[in-house]
């Protein structure tokens, strides 16, 4: 009896996701290591997942990470043309995140470089400041500190939006004059990242690229940052030395999408590398 009333409530208090296809076409779904093919007019439900991908006609991909409450339900509905229509709690905030975050955040790249070649760091700070707080405002944040009353979800949602928002500053920062990038990095890695650093985790491949370029300009930083065993050798263990095992395993899985993109002759050494030490 005991174990039936653990699966009943533990079944009740689980977040859905529903994705419904009208698309007319095909579509693939992966969750995790799983594969789900659905035919047009065809539903699927997930629970106790926060990430999916959707592959249309091996043309199209749409990567869907969630941020949902235990017992929210979130309807995702792939019309023709590959429109995403999202009904259910937190639609509206999801479909920005999903369909809009990446354009405001990697939309600002250009202008962040502009303002680089012109060394102007109270300029950066503006700019990359204003665009934080209108994306705090279209998904309805008050703040991206994580405060102990933040549940799991919202503190997994801070972080999203941090790191991507950081990302696209880093990608400029990072090839520019050295007093400038030092001024910048300081002043973010201070606000942003120095409390995230005992506990730092690559849950996004955008927390590996910050924390990477934050390990090779360490010398610029006033701070010390943990080093970590090198999970497997290789002429970067300078700068992986500073990365927690699962940035370690973000570091292979970068170089193996890449070579595998590009169909380089030793992509088999990183897919061998994920799979004997990370399980992948």
């Amino acid at each position: 009896m005991v174990f039936i009333l653990l699966f009943l409530f533990s079944g009740v208090g689980a977040q859905k996701l529903t994705i419904i296809n009208n698309s007319g076409n095909l579509i693939i779904i992966k969750n995790g290591k799983k594969e789900v093919t659905l035919n047009n007019r065809d539903k699927k439900e997930f629970t106790e997942t926060n990430n999916v991908s959707i592959n249309i006609l091996n043309e199209f991909v749409q990567n869907i990470t969630l941020f949902l409450e235990p017992k929210e339900k979130l309807n995702i509905t792939i019309e023709k043309d590959n429109k995403f229509v999202y009904t259910g709690d937190q639609a509206e905030r999801h479909e920005y995140l999903i369909q809009q975050l990446n354009v405001d955040t990697f939309g600002k790249i250009s202008t962040y470089e502009q303002i680089g070649q012109r060394r102007n760091n109270g300029e950066l700070k503006n700019v990359s400041e204003l665009l934080l707080v209108d994306i705090l405002r279209k998904t309805q944040l008050p703040n991206i500190i994580i405060s102990p009353e933040d549940t799991t979800s919202i503190r997994r949602l801070k972080n999203y939006i941090k790191y991507n928002w950081l990302y696209t500053l880093f990608t400029t920062i990072n090839h520019q004059d050295k007093h400038f990038k030092k001024e910048a990095l300081n002043y973010y890695y201070k606000k942003y990242i120095e409390t995230d650093i005992p506990k730092f985790s690559c849950a996004t491949s955008l927390q590996y690229r910050v924390i990477e370029v934050i390990a090779k300009n360490k010398s610029l930083l006033p701070a010390e940052l943990p080093t970590y065993p090198i999970v497997e050798h290789t002429d970067d263990d300078t700068i992986n030395q500073y990365l927690p095992q699962n940035c370690q395993k973000q570091y292979f899985q970068e170089k193996y999408n890449y070579l595998n993109h590009i169909e380089g002759h030793n992509k088999e050494y990183y897919k061998r590398i994920l799979r004997e030490k990370f399980n992948e």
